[in-house]
């Protein structure tokens, strides 16, 4: 063989080998992260659950770089830890979690993979499938993991995905559930590979569970129950200090109301059931809902102690100083909460929220310390809650494993403060009615003379008051000018025309309207104006001298006469008598001058089934009627 045909040989060799170690070497990167170092967890019948799944691979991206083929692949160093103790404080990386299990039973079975901490941005989930393993058949030991390797060369299969968190839409996560919950179905003997990316803005844990179908379901039932159990005790204390502000007037039960909303809210929110039941669709809130309702939770309880210890400038001026500080800083963190960023926020928050806990239980000491009786409850109140509170920050932080069974003991801590908060309201009010009875006691006489006393001077304000009402009522209903019903006292009037059963006829309507009477305003000024409708308004009460007749000034210059028990022909002479004489004499004014007037009337009578609106409204046809023709004139029903 040539030489040149040699070196191509070999080098079309090489090529051959390097191309095929290249596959191998991807063919097993892919296949699986090697079960040396993170065996497979096996799962069967005879465990309904695993709490805290053990010996997890977990690394930290803190550069953002890697995959989930990367995890895969193995190439990146994992180390490992139980689930329970994956716990880290506040910081920006990103963390990955590899988890491999298998089926031991030859059946098919569904798990659900849970992960115990709602306050996670992003948690993303792949499950893979590894393949089965084909000694199904033989009698499994349960506590044993495998060792054994997948088929080689088998790359593993994407089989689902989810992206959860609370940056995320609620409805995005594959079981509605508060909590981080992935099914997985496993086929006999079958492997799967979960790879978990977690990032978070606050503190980061992953407490990894494994639930059977039925003990999942019964978890939840039991969880469900208890923080029902836990909601309802705290709506509960809430309607009773509202019905203790709604029947006695006292602020501390009103702010006592606000701070369980509020801090209901801060542990419904730190639990994930505000974003499952109240903002599903609204991530941001859900992230800022906890800062929220921190703060509110703090001032409405800054507010409730400084009315429990009667903190007045007064008496009291530098606690006062002191609790008007801690307010101001609180409204301050109320707005910016909703601006700075929220790993840096929730900082903040908690620290203010220690300082005022700090000094409010300083406070009650005081006023312990004064002789307060009801101030004992109040410092034991706080006695209880700093059990729990600091356990529960620590844990949601990232200071110490356990944030489910912290939460719990949270909900103990913070129902027993608010019950004996409530407690403390009660007995501050037995000991105000206990002194109020001893002062009653000891001033009974002078008491009941002052009573007596009062009493009189009660009804005499009483009889004034009401012979004010009525002056007010004749001023509601007349006119100020000419002292005839105004627009209300006719409407009133009609109304009782209109109920006056049996009245046969009821009467007739007559409207009176000054002919050109902008011409007298503007000729003769504003002032005549009034002087002549005031001389119109006496010509009617001169002319229409009944006690039963209704004058009334409509409108600006509108008159309108009701003439119960009246025909229509002697309404018509009765108008017609008050036309002539305002015809024949002249209104007189202050400076000797006079103004020649004339009236323009129409008149209705009332019909059968007729309403006073549409009586009026055929008076006031005719009065137009009238003017049409010429004005000075009167025209009734049938009159052409």
């Amino acid at each position: 063989m040539p030489a040149g045909a040699h070196a191509r040989w070999w080098a079309r060799a090489a090529a051959a080998i390097s191309l095929a170690l290249c596959l191998l070497g991807a063919a097993r990167a892919l296949a699986a992260v090697p079960e040396a170092a993170c065996p497979a967890l096996g799962l069967s019948f005879a465990r309904a659950e695993i709490p805290s799944l053990p010996r997890l691979c977990f690394l930290r991206d803190a550069a953002h770089a890697l995959g989930p083929e990367d995890i895969l692949g193995g190439r990146a160093p994992m180390e490992r830890r139980d689930a329970d103790q994956l716990v880290f404080r506040q910081n920006q990386s990103v963390y990955w979690v590899y988890a491999p299990l298998r089926n031991l039973e030859p059946a098919a079975r569904t798990w659900f993979l849970q992960l115990d901490y709602p306050l996670l941005d992003e948690v993303d989930v792949w499950v893979y499938d590894l393949g089965t393993d084909p000694a199904t058949d033989l009698a499994p030991d349960p506590a044993a993991d495998s060792a054994e390797d997948p088929a080689p060369g088998v790359a593993p299969r994407l089989l689902r995905t989810a992206r959860m968190g609370d940056a995320r839409p609620f409805d995005a996560r594959p079981v509605r559930h508060r909590l981080f919950l992935m099914p997985l179905d496993f086929g006999p003997g079958q492997r799967l590979a979960v790879v978990l990316r977690v990032r978070s803005s606050g503190a980061i844990n992953i407490p990894l569970s494994l639930h059977s179908g039925a003990s999942a379901i019964g978890w939840a039932q039991d969880h469900g129950l208890s923080q029902g159990m836990f909601l309802g005790a705290l709506a509960m204390l809430a309607l009773f200090n509202a019905a203790l502000y709604l029947r006695l007037r006292i602020r501390q039960s009103l702010y006592n109301t606000a701070y369980i909303l509020c801090a209901g809210l801060f542990l419904t929110s730190m639990s994930g059931l505000s974003f499952q039941y109240l903002w599903p669709d609204w991530p941001w809130l859900a992230n800022r809902s906890v800062p929220l309702t921190e703060t509110l939770a703090i001032l409405s309880l800054l507010w409730f102690t400084r009315h429990f210890l009667a903190i007045d400038a007064g008496r009291w001026p530098r606690q006062a100083r002191l609790m008007r500080l801690l307010a101001w800083i609180g409204a301050g963190l109320l707005a910016a909460s909703l601006l700075v960023p929220y790993s840096l926020i929730i900082k903040i928050d908690t620290v203010y929220a220690l300082a005022c806990m700090v000094a409010m239980f300083g406070l009650g000491l005081r006023h312990l310390r004064q002789g307060e009786r009801a101030a004992r409850w109040y410092v034991l109140s706080w006695l209880v809650f700093f059990a729990g509170y600091l356990a529960y920050g620590l844990a949601a932080f990232g200071y110490i494993p356990g944030f489910m069974a912290q939460e719990r003991w949270m909900q103990v801590a913070l129902g027993s403060q608010m019950f004996l908060l409530t407690y403390a309201e009660v007995m501050q009010l037995h000991d105000l009615m206990r002194r109020a009875l001893e002062i009653e006691a000891s001033a009974r006489s002078s008491l009941q003379y002052e009573v007596q006393s009062r009493t009189a001077d009660l009804r005499a304000t009483m009889g004034a008051l009401e012979q004010a009402n009525r002056q007010l009522r004749e001023l509601t209903l007349h006119d100020p000018l000419t002292g005839l019903l105004n627009r209300r006292g006719l409407d009133e009037a009609l109304a009782r025309f209109a109920a006056n059963e049996g009245a046969a006829p009821r009467g007739t309507l007559v409207i009176f309207d000054l002919d050109h009477f902008k011409r007298v305003n503007d000729v003769h000024g504003h002032e005549a104006g009034d002087a002549a409708l005031r001389w119109v308004a006496e010509v009617l009460l001169n002319l229409l001298r009944r006690r039963s007749d209704v004058l009334a000034r409509f409108g600006g210059e509108e008159f309108v006469a009701l003439l119960p028990a009246t025909s229509l022909e002697d309404a018509i002479i009765l108008a017609a008598g008050v036309l002539e004489h305002v015809r024949r004499n002249a209104v007189e004014l202050d400076d000797g001058s006079t103004i020649a007037l004339t009236l323009s009337a129409g008149a209705a009578h009332w019909r059968e089934g007729e309403t006073p609106q549409s009586l009026f409204r055929r008076a006031d046809e005719n009065l137009y009627r009238a003017k049409a023709a010429g004005r000075d004139r009167l025209v009734a029903d049938g009159e052409s």
